[in-house]
């Protein structure tokens, strides 16, 4: 038989892009599953289950080795400058966030980890218009490291309704949700 014939014979799980393929999908799965009892978000301090979307200003959420806290939330923000403003019908809002890495390795930040749901149920990111005094901006925190900051969005004017949601993770689409 021939060299050509033997490879040609070799059966699928001996050839090494099989070996890669299956690799690749392992690296894929398996960090995306993990026990639901350390991703679930809890108030500092409490035991038990919480819902994701009860959580409002001034609450501090243990989640994933970090206590996140809304501290302040500022309607119809100006920067101050004629040429930086809302479209029509909308305003500014100014979300002051708080994050303390309480787990064993760092962790990184970023205000693309941060969205805002309206009243009528668009989620949007951070407005790219503008950046307001403190803005959180992206890096990472050592254990026990602290960074507070600012994050800026543009709303329908007047909305109540606010939701501001958090998710730190492409690969997961756990989140926290903080009514505003």
């Amino acid at each position: 038989m021939s060299e050509r014939e033997e490879k040609a014979k070799k059966p699928v799980y001996k050839k090494v892009w099989f070996w890669l393929l299956i690799a690749l999908a392992a690296f894929i799965i398996i960090p995306t599953v993990t026990s639901d009892s350390d991703r679930e978000p809890r108030r500092a301090g409490e035991s038990g289950e919480e819902s994701r979307t009860d959580s409002k200003v001034g609450d501090v959420i243990a989640w994933e080795g970090k206590e996140i806290t809304v501290t302040a939330v500022e309607r119809n923000w100006s920067s101050g400058n004629q040429f930086i403003a809302p479209n029509s019908g909308n305003e500014f809002v100014v979300v002051t966030v708080s994050i303390e890495n309480k787990s064993d390795r760092n962790i990184n930040f970023n205000p693309f980890d941060w969205r805002m749901q309206n009243g009528d149920g668009a989620i949007e990111g951070h407005s790219w218009t503008a950046e307001a005094n403190n803005a959180l901006g992206s890096g990472e925190l050592i254990p026990n490291g602290r960074r507070s900051g600012t994050i800026l969005f543009e709303v329908p004017d007047g909305d109540d309704n606010l939701t501001l949601h958090y998710r730190p993770s492409f690969w997961s689409n756990r989140e926290v949700r903080i009514r505003l």
